[in-house]
């Protein structure tokens, strides 16, 4: 008897966290850092980030180039 009431309050345990809301974060609301590649030859390694947007080649650390800066920003009003 002992067995099924442990069972039984398993089974309502698990259904009382299945009806608990969960907390969806997404992935860039935790603050997004662009991957640096690397390029690695006989010369060297060059490091470089690529464009979120475009997915244009960047020299510097960034996560936008300056296209898809431009194009984001938005334009001052006029007052």
């Amino acid at each position: 008897m002992h067995y099924f009431q442990r069972l039984i309050a398993r089974v309502r345990a698990w259904q009382a966290n299945r009806r608990v809301p969960r907390l969806i974060v997404h992935p860039l609301a935790l603050g997004f850092t662009p991957p640096i590649h690397r390029d690695v030859s006989a010369n060297g390694v060059r490091f470089y980030s690529v464009c979120v947007s475009c997915g244009s080649r960047l020299n510097a650390s960034a996560t936008l180039c300056e296209d898809c800066a431009q194009k984001k920003s938005r334009q001052a009003r006029p007052y």
